[in-house]
């Protein structure tokens, strides 16, 4: 452009300015609001790399790790013990060598003295001073490591053949680093092979959260084990931060790799067990009746009792030997667990996807929780979850779903969750809904949960809202009506969600993690994107990501570009900080020398955070007009002068009248005449 065209054009605008400066209203309040912080020539979130695209999609160089497991375990019931056998075959996709690898051993965290008890951040530490047995974590017995005999393809991986030999090994808390003798090569393998013994964890948990992971609840027909990290399982070495290990203390949760799991559990016969995946051998653990409504179940529209609650205490309801060894394998997750008791009920229920797939839906629980508003549903809730998540998003990737009672008040794993034995009614929809949930986040798309555990939380929080609205037509409200005031998200008090989860206080790590992460997104799609844009954003991340590691900048730029929408600042204030909206009227009216002009209304955005402006006015004849304005009003200046076109009386102005956005100073949004 030519100075002397922009010049002219410079003084346009100050003649035009200056015409509109009329009304006292335009005289300007001192505002802490600036407008470059959200509105940036330079990109504020980091660059794309050619692992993670600009876009928000895996660049050309992305790769991932793999980690395949074989496990043979059995359960001493007696010492509540489990001594196990787990061989990881280990694909090093990245494009370095590898001297050394490391392991998590996250129930460590129970040993005395853990950094976990010290820190008393989450776990119960007041228990190092009344003299309590410490009896979780693992006992390694031996580590024994063995190399390919020449370098591995992805087309031609398998498991490495070479004769194994003793590994060095070192324990730190919750880890376990694994030295190689010899250096792991870009695209080969290497297997290790771990004896160890796991003892159970009991009673650690605090007041607010049930931490323990593994548990054993009692019950008048035996103990139901709800068994979780229970094994040796491999860190995720990545591009972004290389090895991630940071310790496990309570409430950041588990970042893992994905592969595939062949579990071999032999227990005694009198016991039921269930886990990750499909069962393998029916007809070695089963009875024929069993087998047969085993079979039934996975077509039936209703559920079906594998085991009814008759033939809990009937001796014949269980094969006639010492043991039972469970076969179970499940493909492309990232962990395993199981349940065993003699004490189950059990149901299935058929499961439709929509490319026409089956999946057996499943209930386990004791005779003790067959309420009418409890497990009871079971079924129900898990067919309902399953089937409305996969046409939402994406479709469910495992053979069965499995929903267990147990004292863990909710937790997740692929293919089967944990829920409390004790809830009902909306509480009960509430948790088997979420539990289900969280097979999309993280188990599908499998973020950090140990830095960002808003990613899987929150993200599941968020869709949860969206499946209680089509469950029933409104039944239960599900977590919402647990949710407080929308300014509530952003009090001074609180951290931002970018905040390790486990340096959250503990009485925010729900307010934060879940209920602002969800608000946020909602507001997102109801009024910022709109639902068409935003489900189809969302559905784009998801896919795009499934089975990898994504970070929070992935999820910004892929929601960025899907939307079609620059979101920086609404990234940059309420995910990266927690910058305050503070909205107010500061005037109405008109201008002196022109009253057929229309009245003015001057808004002030006394806040460091930027939103969407939504106006309610009320004229004198009592009629009621809507103005919707974008973010981008505020890209500028923190003083908005909106000229109405209205030139009857105004006695109202309301912002946000819906209240919908987090205004945290809502006595200066009404202006009355």
């Amino acid at each position: 452009m030519k100075l002397n065209t922009l010049c002219f054009l410079c003084c346009l605008i100050f003649s035009a300015a200056s015409a509109q400066s009329v009304p006292p209203s335009q005289q300007v309040s001192h505002s802490p609001y600036d407008p470059r912080a959200l509105f940036p020539a330079q990109p504020l979130i980091p660059e794309g790399t050619p692992y993670r695209e600009s876009d928000g999609t895996p660049g050309p160089a992305y790769w991932q790790n793999r980690a395949d497991y074989h496990i043979d375990a059995s359960l001493d019931e007696v010492h509540q013990v489990i001594k196990g056998r787990v061989t990881i075959t280990y694909t090093n996709h990245s494009p370095h060598a590898l001297d050394y690898l490391w392991l998590q051993l996250d129930q460590n965290a129970y040993s005395p003295h853990s950094r976990g008890l010290d820190a008393g951040l989450f776990l119960d530490s007041n228990r190092i001073k009344t003299g309590h047995d410490f009896t979780g974590g693992y006992t390694i017995h031996s580590v024994k490591t063995s190399m390919p005999s020449a370098v591995l393809t992805s087309a031609t991986a398998t498991t490495p053949t070479a004769a194994s030999a003793s590994a060095a090994y070192f324990i730190t808390d919750t880890r376990m680093q694994v030295r190689l003798s010899t250096p792991l090569k870009p695209g080969a393998a290497i297997t290790i092979a771990i004896d160890y013994d796991y003892r159970m964890p009991r009673h650690f948990a605090n007041a607010d959260f049930n931490v323990n992971r593994t548990d054993i609840l009692p019950t008048p027909g035996g103990d139901i084990y709800a068994v979780a990290q229970w094994y040796p399982r491999m860190c995720v070495l990545d591009d972004v931060e290389g090895w991630n290990v940071l310790p496990y203390l309570g409430n950041g949760e588990f970042y893992l790799e994905y592969g595939d799991f062949n579990v071999n559990l032999t227990l005694p016969s009198a016991y039921i067990v269930s886990a990750s995946g499909e069962l393998l051998n029916p007809e070695e653990v089963l009875t024929k009746t069993e087998q047969q409504r085993y079979a039934q179940a996975k077509n039936s529209e209703s559920k079906v009792y594998i085991r009814s609650p008759k033939e809990v205490s009937d001796p014949a309801s269980r094969p006639a030997k010492p043991t039972c060894t469970w076969k179970f394998r499940i493909h492309n997750a990232r962990d395993f667990a199981w349940t065993a008791s003699r004490s189950f009920v059990w149901e299935g229920i058929g499961i439709n996807l929509p490319s026409g797939r089956k999946v057996l839906g499943q209930s386990l629980y004791p005779l003790e929780s067959m309420l009418p508003g409890s497990w009871q549903r079971s079924s129900e809730y898990v067919k309902f979850t399953i089937e409305y998540f996969s046409k939402m998003w994406l479709e469910y990737p495992y053979p069965c779903a499995v929903n267990v009672a147990s004292n863990l008040d909710g937790m997740e794993y692929p293919g089967i969750v944990f829920c409390s034995a004790r809830d009902t009614g909306n509480a009960y929809f509430m948790v088997v809904n979420h539990e289900l949930g969280h097979t999309w986040f993280p188990m599908v798309v499998g973020g950090n949960e140990r830095k960002y555990a808003w990613m899987d939380e929150g993200f599941n929080t968020f869709i949860d809202h969206l499946a209680c609205q089509k469950f029933n037509n409104g039944e239960f409200k599900g977590y919402s009506v647990l949710d407080p005031s929308i300014e509530t998200y952003f009090a001074d008090s609180l951290v931002p969600l970018m905040t390790r989860p486990d340096a959250i206080p503990g009485d925010q790590v729900f307010l934060i993690q879940y209920q602002k992460t969800a608000y946020l997104l909602g507001l997102l799609r109801e009024h910022i994107l709109g639902p068409d844009r935003f489900d189809y954003a969302f559905r784009h991340y998801i896919r795009t990501w499934a089975y990898k590691h994504p970070t929070p900048w992935d999820f910004f730029r892929s929601m960025n570009s899907a939307a079609g929408e620059d979101l920086t600042w609404f990234w940059k204030e309420a995910f990266i900080d927690s910058y305050q909206l503070d909205q107010a009227v500061k005037n109405v009216s008109t201008d002196a020398n022109d009253p057929g002009a229309g009245a003015f209304i001057a808004i002030d955005n006394l806040g460091q955070a930027a939103m969407p402006l939504e106006l309610e006015i009320v004229t004198a004849a009592g009629k009621t007009i809507r103005r919707e304005l974008p973010v981008e009003i505020w890209e500028y200046t923190a003083h908005y002068l909106l000229k109405t076109g209205i030139t009857e009386p105004i006695v109202k102005v309301v912002i946000d009248p819906d209240r919908v956005y987090p205004d945290v100073n809502r006595s200066n949004n009404t202006w009355t005449k």
